[in-house]
């Protein structure tokens, strides 16, 4: 798994974030605190404490992500 963290500045980075997410094969988690949210899910993320940096979980290798990680480049802190 890959994890990196993440950060939110807008309601409009969200969608964005998640519309990325929902195109890729692999899970994808976002973990804050001892909550985990499906990342690919927008009632989920919304659900989490996003004033503050996020872990972002990833069920693939680094080369399966290596196209995804690029697209969210900005989001990560």
């Amino acid at each position: 798994m890959i994890k990196k963290t993440i950060a939110f500045t807008s309601a409009n980075e969200i969608k964005e974030f998640v519309n990325l997410t929902t195109k890729q094969p692999f899970d994808i988690d976002l973990i804050a605190g001892r909550y985990v949210a499906d990342a690919k899910s927008i009632l989920s993320v919304f659900g989490l404490d996003l004033g503050s940096e996020v872990t972002l979980g990833i069920h693939a290798d680094q080369n399966e992500a290596k196209d995804f990680l690029a697209k969210i480049d900005k989001y990560i802190a």
